[in-house]
């Protein structure tokens, strides 16, 4: 079996779970899960797959779903500026709920709205909910993130943790893995690390699934 490199870290990783196909990592270094490069779905499967959701603003389920990210994850770090909704979808419906109430907000998605911010008025906020799992390169990510952020800026995310035991047996049982689109899989310290990495410190997490990041010093890799 070939080595991988952790993609938050780069240390050397190792073997973890398999499954119908995917084959899945655990970094020593960070404690990040994730696919191995040579079993993560195709760019079409995975746009198909999106595709597939049925979130829009017609699903008042959705939209209160939405609505408790606000409260948690936008209102409490918002002080002026840009907003940017990064991974933002195919119906973009966090985009949507932020313009109504006066948020002045970029919508981003590789797949839905590949425009990438240009030049301007640097992001204040960034918000990433229910994203960083279906992203393969994040400190990557991060880094780019970095480059359009204003002084102070933060990133505020929403991702199911790892189970806190850290047992094969209860990744294998998790839901939350199971969409194929999920490759990345995060705990405290793996968030951490990807912050350290990319010029980010992580200011705060709730152990479950939210996490704030601060902008910092800039990283050699940051720029």
């Amino acid at each position: 079996m070939s080595q991988e490199l952790c993609p938050v870290c780069c240390a050397s990783s190792d073997f973890y779970f398999e499954e119908a196909g995917r084959i899945f990592h655990t970094c020593p270094a960070c404690s990040l899960v994730f696919q191995t490069t040579d079993t993560l779905p195709a760019s079409e499967e995975e746009k198909a797959r999106y595709e597939l959701h049925q979130n829009d603003d017609t699903d008042e389920g959705y939209v209160r779903w939405l609505t408790s990210f606000i409260n948690s994850s936008v209102i409490p770090w918002y002080k002026q500026g840009s907003v940017l909704d990064f991974g933002s979808g195919p119906q973009a419906v966090l985009t949507d709920l932020l313009r109504d109430r006066d948020y002045p907000v970029y919508s981003y998605d590789p797949y839905f709205s590949d425009r990438w911010p240009e030049e301007g008025e640097p992001f204040s906020l960034i918000l990433m909910c229910e994203v960083l799992e279906h992203v393969n390169d994040p400190a990557e990510v991060f880094r780019r993130l970095f480059s359009v952020s204003a002084e102070g800026a933060v990133i505020s995310l929403k991702t199911a943790f790892l189970p806190s035991s850290g047992q094969v047996g209860d990744f294998k049982g998790w839901w939350y893995r199971q969409d194929i689109t999920h490759i990345r899989f995060y705990n405290p310290q793996s968030l951490k690390v990807l912050g350290e990495n990319s010029g980010w410190k992580l200011i705060r997490q709730d152990g479950k699934s939210l996490a704030v990041y601060e902008k910092s010093s800039p990283h050699k890799g940051a720029l």
